[in-house]
């Protein structure tokens, strides 16, 4: 089950980094960085404490990438629903890491999947 604790630091680029326990794809991760990319479009509805509560939602799920290389597995996953709202998560998985890295997230409409 997933959890969460404070933010843990921030690295080098400006992005945070939470101990956070899930799993996805059949495999635990015990770390998720979240980049500020959401903020430029998106941050005037979408939080740091948003995108954890959306990664809750998926724990234990499986999903196929939408594009692998060497280093990581890249996914877009929706709708994801929180506060009765969807949102789009497009993240990637560390392949020798067990970190996770939130790339985006952002709420769609909700016509799109009613």
């Amino acid at each position: 089950m997933a959890n969460m604790s404070m933010r843990t630091s921030v690295d080098e680029d400006g992005r945070s980094v939470y101990r956070f326990r899930m799993t996805l794809n059949e495999r635990r991760y015990r770390k998720v960085v979240i980049d500020s990319h959401f903020k430029g479009k998106h941050g005037e509805s979408v939080t740091e404490e948003i995108i954890l509560e959306v990664l809750k939602r998926i724990d234990g799920e499986v999903f196929d990438p939408v594009f692998k290389d060497v280093e990581f597995e890249y996914f877009k996953v929706e709708p994801i629903f929180f506060d009765d709202a969807p949102y789009r998560l497009i993240f990637l998985l560390f392949v020798n890491e067990y970190t996770l890295g939130v790339i985006n997230c952002f709420r769609v409409q909700r016509r799109k999947h009613e």
